[in-house]
């Protein structure tokens, strides 16, 4: 009796850990959004003099890919981890890529399933003008060529989002004047 109570009470105490951290990544990506609004607000605001700065963890880099980025991400992210250090960024994900969704059946034999992906380089943001710098690819483990990363780009990115171009500087968007990544956190100054 005393061990089928101990389960019982193992096992509530799961649920509640499990529903307890995803209200803490819905606040964690609300608390994201709250931040964006504001940078958008105050750069259409014509009559803002002032500049000014926020911070934006990891967590809330995490839980804003999780759940607001669900619908723009074509494949499932099972979990991510987002490591910020000065001037580098990194992701450590697991996604998981569903059969068919190339078109092409060799293709999707080679890359259908859950893999885990890491992606890290360096990224500077300042005069409104952000570069980021990639410097490591792995799927599952195993270093990803250059050659690899340009055909997945050319693919998969740029018919969503033509203008990305890993070697060129960008526009920072919303007005976003710098962006220093240091150790968990990142400052934006708008």
């Amino acid at each position: 009796m005393k061990k089928a109570v101990a389960i019982a009470a193992i096992a509530i105490m799961g649920v509640v850990a499990v529903y307890a951290a995803s209200q803490s990544a819905t606040a964690s990506a609300s608390s994201l959004q709250s931040k964006i609004d504001k940078i958008k607000a105050a750069n259409n605001d014509k009559n803002r003099h002032q500049t000014e700065r926020i911070e934006v963890s990891e967590k809330e880099l995490e839980s804003y890919v999780l759940i607001s980025m669900k619908k723009d991400i074509p494949v499932k992210v099972e979990s991510i981890r987002v490591l910020l250090t000065p001037g580098t960024i990194a992701a450590d994900s697991k996604l998981t890529i569903p059969p068919d969704s190339t078109g092409n059946y060799i293709v999707d034999a080679l890359v259908s399933g859950t893999h885990s992906i890491f992606i890290k380089g360096n990224f500077r943001g300042s005069k409104g003008i952000g570069k980021f710098d990639l410097q490591d690819v792995k799927v599952d483990g195993i270093p990803v060529p250059n050659l690899v990363i340009d055909t997945l780009i050319k693919h998969y990115v740029k018919p969503k989002y033509p203008a990305v171009n890993l070697k060129e500087p960008f526009d920072l968007p919303w007005g976003i004047d710098e962006i220093t990544v240091n150790t968990g956190k990142a400052n934006i100054t708008y």
